[in-house]
């Protein structure tokens, strides 16, 4: 499944290979490009270039797909986090800082107050070569 509001999918995108069938989700008014006419697509609710999360998980539920698993940007990360759509979090920490250049593993969202900041429960640990593997959960009350 791609999540892409404007259908700005490259035609030589891997994602399109026909290995795999793959779902796009677009906004109701994005212009369809010739090489996706033939394309499972669905039109979801978009606000300010976003599309409706809530919308598109409700789109995979008729579908029966009842779990995902999210490879995203920060951008995508954030809001589904925000929005409470998160049953777990499975993140990879490597040993290297970025330091101030460094992009954000959750954009879009900041906690303006320790008051407002999103809490996790740490479920599991791994050591996987040099990186570290954590599984976590968000503790039942958040913002």
């Amino acid at each position: 499944m791609v999540l892409d509001p404007g259908l700005a999918i490259r035609e030589d995108a891997h994602v399109l290979d026909d290995a795999a069938p793959t779902l796009l989700m677009h906004a109701p008014e994005a212009r369809v490009p010739g090489y996706l006419r033939d394309r499972d697509r669905v039109a979801i609710p978009a606000h300010e270039g976003m599309l409706d999360l809530a919308a598109v998980l409700g789109v995979l539920a008729e579908r029966g797909i009842n779990e995902v698993q999210t490879e995203a940007g920060a951008t995508l990360c954030g809001a589904l986090l925000h929005a409470g759509l998160v049953d777990e979090l499975l993140l990879y920490v490597v040993p290297t800082l970025l330091g101030a250049r460094g992009k954000p593993l959750f954009g879009g969202w900041d906690a303006p107050t320790m008051a407002e900041r999103y809490d996790l429960q740490l479920v599991q640990t791994r050591q996987t070569g040099p990186d570290l593997r954590l599984l976590l959960q968000p503790r039942a009350a958040q913002p």
